[in-house]
């Protein structure tokens, strides 16, 4: 199959400290230009905002972009709901006072949610928190202060909570495991981020503002993707979004030798998921389907390809591939 695209020009650092917050965020897609182009409407109000979607989809950058870019005058604290244990969770968000228990800290200690005081409190993984937490973060969104562990005066608080969550809350709602007052104080405003293979278009520009970022931080001058990888790269179903898709790439330009990324930079393991080692595609299943006969066509230039490294030799071919050499000539006939 064979494709015009060499080198993706990319144009402008994400790191650029002059671009907009919201232009951090790589896409072409529909989609995520339209999800942009909402979330820098809301970041100017005080709204709170639940952002749904899988682990490595994006959604603590979408977050920090809505508090860059809003009148906020305070910090963007962070709180992981499921790396904290359940017993610390609560002094970690509301604080404690002075002796308010054994080892408490002389003086006490503000939480995070005083922390984001005029400010933006973004708790991840949401659907982790437990019902008695659930409680009493409810009881922030309705009276807008707080009372420190062994304390008995309220703190006020101007905060705006952006929540994340890689769990469906509604299915947890029925389950009774999570509050439904509370979904409904924190689902203001929401955004759904859809998972990387849902939006194809978007793999290539975010692979090249990888390249383009860690050129810089680690000394490389990586110009490009191969037509080859370039296939590797769009036809991988990336379970990990986002962040996985920045880790191989990572990876890969330690091992770039041409100034390009080329299959032999990538892992084995995304090479075999293409090539299709696991048989997750049925020809006799999927015959009619376009998107499977694009891949069937994929799979096969991939194989011709290592073969033409390997000089003709078919078993040094499917040993580069990690395949079976009958899986090898499998696919080749397909």
């Amino acid at each position: 199959m064979g494709t015009t695209m060499h080198v993706l020009p990319f144009s402008g650092s994400p790191e650029d400290s002059t671009s907009n917050a919201f232009d951090k965020i790589i896409s072409i897609s529909p989609i995520m230009q339209q999800i942009k182009n909402e979330a820098r409407l809301i970041s100017r109000g005080t709204s709170n905002v639940l952002i749904m979607g899988e682990s490595g989809t994006g959604k603590e950058i979408l977050a920090r972009a809505i508090h860059t870019e809003s009148r906020r005058r305070g910090q963007f604290v962070k709180v992981n709901c499921a790396a904290i244990p359940e017993t610390l969770l609560e002094s970690e968000l509301f604080g404690y006072c002075d002796g308010a228990f054994t080892g408490a800290r002389r003086g006490g200690k503000a939480g995070k949610v005083e922390i984001a005081h005029e400010g933006t409190l973004f708790l991840d993984e949401i659907g982790e928190m437990s019902p008695g937490l659930q409680t009493k973060l409810l009881e922030v969104t309705q009276d807008h202060s707080i009372t420190r562990l062994g304390d008995t005066h309220p703190r006020k608080v101007d905060i705006r909570i952006i929540a994340a969550t890689n769990q469906d809350l509604e299915k947890l709602v029925e389950e009774g495991k999570f509050r439904l007052d509370l979904y409904y104080r924190l689902n203001v405003v929401s955004f759904k981020l859809p998972p990387l293979r849902e939006r194809r278009e978007d793999i290539i520009p975010i692979a090249m503002a990888t390249i383009e970022r860690f050129n810089a931080l680690i000394g490389q001058s990586v110009s490009g993707i191969s037509p080859e990888a370039i296939n590797i790269l769009e036809m991988y179903h990336w379970p990990g979004n986002v962040r996985e898709l920045e880790n191989v790439i990572e990876r890969a330009m330690n091992f770039v030798t041409s100034g390009l990324i080329t299959p032999e930079c990538l892992s084995n393991y995304l090479i075999q998921r293409v090539v299709g080692l696991n048989n997750d595609t049925k020809d006799s299943q999927q015959a009619d389907n376009p998107f499977h006969a694009k891949l069937r066509a994929v799979q096969k230039q991939i194989i011709l390809d290592a073969i033409e490294l390997a000089k003709g030799n078919k078993a040094k071919a499917a040993k580069m591939l990690g395949i079976s050499r009958s899986t090898l000539y499998e696919k080749m006939k397909a």
